[in-house]
């Protein structure tokens, strides 16, 4: 037998709670278990208190009969409102009994009813022509984060088979998570601590762009930045520097360290500090929000230039671009091969979701063939590793949405956003980063839940952007 199938073989006869909302369940003829007749499991019960929850098992039964989920405050649900999916080991255990039933034998499903720790929840199976009624198990919830990474980091193990979990974002769980994330972005704004704000040296009075570059995981590529400013007179002439530290886990390291790297670079630069973890779109607003340049360029700290120069080359094409509202960069990987030349959009049949291409990916720089006198090509999007807009239409549009989990989309959810005030998005090849790629996501936790963030974050991004998105590729088509 399966490890995680269980007979049940020790149920009461009619429920202790008190009070029924389904008339028919408080009349029902109430017997004892036959396994015969209906078998199941509760694998996974977790409760936010005060909030809602989220229930996955599996259930077969012989026709006739109906499966309600009743909890100790006497709130009730039908099965049939579950998310139901094959389950194999539950056809191999139960195919001689049940036969052709055991079909579609596991659930997933919402409990959109707010319970306290060491509340019960009990399976009623009832027959419609007999009225017989017993009940088939009982659970009590463990208690689950309402931090919407850690609802995420708990409710993504809860297996769904890969093809019904837009299914499950779609009737539910996507907008839960995306209130829990709206939520917790309110308490953060209503806390409205200003950030530490250190300088290092005498950035420009009025510097004509600032580098937002944020920090998390791991600083140690500070120093190889500073030293490709340090080479580069024009940048230090013009531009501010600002690295927003967003991992605490790194802020006494690289915060004991910034003096020794100024004095040893003679870059100078602000470090922010905004007392929690931001995530990537968090993190640059804030380090935009302190900035002073007329343009603002978002910087990967695993992003290095191959010459000086770069940056007043992008401020000098966003300036002389105007119909350009944002502008992105060639990166190549560290061998030398494309990473971007540009974005674009595709629509995945499998996941029902638009996701983000890089199509010259992989491919010598060569074949990234550039008309002559072209130094701005448009593009549906760019990537936010390198990407250059003036502040003021970073302010109109919002920023980077913050709406998004841990991370991706964010970049081309912003370039949307430009698009949607009627400006371009604009790709300039003649500048060129070496971007290592992934150096912080990495530290996230597991392939299987780095998935699933990517597939919640490609939903939302397809249930804001899916129409325009289409627009935009018929253009490019």
């Amino acid at each position: 037998m399966p490890e995680d199938i269980t007979v049940q073989d020790n149920a009461d006869t009619q429920p202790s709670t008190t009070a029924w909302d389904s008339e028919f369940l408080s009349q029902a003829n109430w017997q004892q278990l036959d396994t015969l007749k209906v078998n199941a499991h509760l694998d996974r019960f977790g409760i936010m208190p005060q909030r809602s929850g989220l229930l996955a098992g599996w259930v077969v039964a012989q026709p006739g009969w109906e499966l309600w989920l009743c909890d100790s405050e006497g709130n009730v649900e039908s099965l049939d409102n579950a998310l139901r999916y094959q389950r194999e080991d539950v056809v191999e255990l139960f195919r001689e009994q049940f036969g052709q039933h055991t079909g579609d034998a596991g659930f997933v499903m919402p409990w959109p009813y707010a319970l306290m720790p060491g509340a019960v929840m009990r399976l009623i199976a009832y027959h419609t022509e007999s009225m017989q009624a017993f009940e088939v198990f009982r659970s009590t919830p463990e208690e689950v984060s309402s931090d919407p990474e850690g609802y995420a980091r708990w409710a993504f193990t809860v297996p769904t088979p890969a093809e019904k979990f837009n299914e499950r974002l779609n009737r539910w769980e996507g907008a839960l998570i995306e209130e829990l994330l709206a939520e917790r972005q309110a308490y953060f704004d209503a806390q409205s601590t200003e950030p530490d704000v250190q300088v290092l040296g005498m950035p420009p009075k009025v510097p004509t762009l600032s580098i937002i570059i944020p920090l998390y995981s791991r600083w140690d590529f500070v120093e190889h930045q500073l030293l490709a400013f340090s080479r580069d007179p024009a940048l230090l002439e013009s531009t501010e520097i600002i690295y927003v530290v967003d991992d605490p886990r790194i802020l006494t390291a690289i915060s004991n360290e910034v003096e020794n790297l100024h004095r040893l670079y003679n870059v100078p630069f602000k470090l922010v500090w905004g007392h929690r973890n931001r995530g990537f779109s968090g993190a640059n607003n804030l380090g935009v929000s302190v900035s002073c340049g007329r343009q603002v360029l978002l910087l990967n700290s695993d992003a290095f230039p191959t010459i000086p120069g770069w940056a007043n080359q992008l401020s000098h094409l966003l300036d002389t671009h105007p119909e350009f509202g944002m502008l992105g960069a060639r990166l190549l990987n560290p061998e030398g091969g494309m990473q971007h030349a540009g974005m674009v959009f595709f629509h995945s049949s499998s996941w029902q979701v638009w996701l983000n291409k890089h199509p010259m990916a992989g491919l010598d720089p060569q074949f990234d063939v550039v008309p002559e006198g072209m130094k701005v090509i448009e593009k549906p999007a760019v990537t936010g590793a390198c990407v250059i807009m003036t502040r003021e239409l970073y302010d109109q549009v919002g920023g980077l949405d913050e709406g998004y989990l841990i991370g991706d989309f964010e970049d081309s959810d912003l370039c949307l956003k430009v698009i949607h005030e009627n400006s371009k998005v604009g790709y300039a090849p003649g500048v060129e980063l070496v971007h290592l790629e992934r150096q912080s996501f990495s530290s996230l936790g597991d392939t299987s839940f780095r998935t699933l963030i990517v597939r919640f974050n490609a939903w939302r991004h397809t249930q804001r952007w899916g129409t325009q998105i289409q627009s935009v590729m018929k253009k490019f088509s």
